[in-house]
């Protein structure tokens, strides 16, 4: 198994990054994705998601 961890750019809109993630997972057997969110201390907010998956044959 592999993972693959994607972050939303600064100003990345969220139709963008969803594209960006299936392209990816179009050809890959997934596991798993986890989501997480992080506020920095500038009220910054980061948007990231970890997808475990499996390469298809």
């Amino acid at each position: 198994m592999k993972i693959k961890t994607f972050s939303q750019y600064f100003q990345e809109s969220d139709e963008k990054f969803d594209s960006r993630v299936n392209d990816f997972i179009e050809d890959k057997q997934v596991v798993q994705i986890t989501t997480n969110e992080t506020a920095s201390d500038r009220s910054d907010l980061t948007h990231s998601l970890t997808v475990l998956y499996k390469e298809e044959s």
